[in-house]
């Protein structure tokens, strides 16, 4: 299993993301890194020893311009393997996520309008590049999309799969920054539905205990920020999941 840091940008700096309130949303205080630089903190990620980073584009989530250059200096200053959410490709098209240098776009469900078109977005760029994340608060998916607006996670994510997507993130945002612990219960079931995905986890990892958790269930991957930056989960912790 891959632990894999997080960056929450707003405004051009990295934020503390705090259970999806992001009018509460303030830059990092962290006892690895200095200052709340995107560029900064990306580096200190390379150096801790990670190789992907997961990166939330709250700008270009909330309807404002993309952070592109940035993503471009991050990936070519870091070599960090990036993963990105600019939200609605009604304002930004993957291609040109892609040609700033970043590995994978991440289509969020928060700010997905509809699922009619994920099939040929698939087709056009195939499932190795493109993550469907799971956006959810209490269980529900959240979403604009009708097809999909309150059914359960799980039944959401085998839709997803049914279209023929792999690769899914669970964002679990009533718990993001909060240190409440991973619904260990809902993994397990998302889990079950996806047998032939990839799952990464993240919102709410409070200790190295809930990593070691997720390792026993079995599943891809584990979003991090504030644990990291907290000191609760260190370097010497992370040889096994890097």
């Amino acid at each position: 299993m891959k632990v894999i840091p997080v960056m929450d940008i707003l405004n051009g700096i990295v934020v503390h993301a705090m259970m999806g309130e992001r009018e509460k949303y303030k830059p990092i205080k962290s006892c690895i890194c200095s200052n709340a630089n995107p560029l900064k903190v990306a580096s200190t990620f390379k150096k801790l020893g990670f190789k992907s980073l997961y990166i939330a584009d709250l700008d270009a989530i909330t309807g404002k311009k993309p952070n592109l250059q940035l993503l471009k200096r991050i990936a070519e200053k870091t070599g960090l393997k990036l993963m990105v959410d600019c939200g609605s490709f009604s304002y930004i098209q993957p291609e040109k996520i892609f040609e700033v240098g970043v590995e994978k776009v991440i289509i969020g469900t928060e700010t997905l309008q509809s699922t009619k078109n994920l099939k040929h977005i698939l087709e056009k760029f195939g499932w190795e590049k493109i993550v469907i994340s799971l956006d959810a608060k209490n269980g529900k998916i959240l979403t604009n999309a009708s097809e999909i607006l309150n059914l359960p996670v799980e039944i959401v994510a085998k839709k997803f799969l049914e279209i023929g997507f792999k690769k899914f993130i669970f964002l679990d945002l009533s718990r993001v920054g909060s240190e409440k612990g991973i619904n260990f219960s809902l993994v397990e079931k998302l889990q079950k539905k996806l047998i032939h995905g990839f799952l990464i986890v993240g919102g709410g990892v409070k200790s190295l205990e809930d990593v070691y958790q997720l390792d026993r269930m079995g599943v891809y991957g584990v979003l991090v920020s504030t644990a990291l930056h907290k000191g609760k989960i260190r370097k010497e912790d992370l040889i096994n999941f890097l």
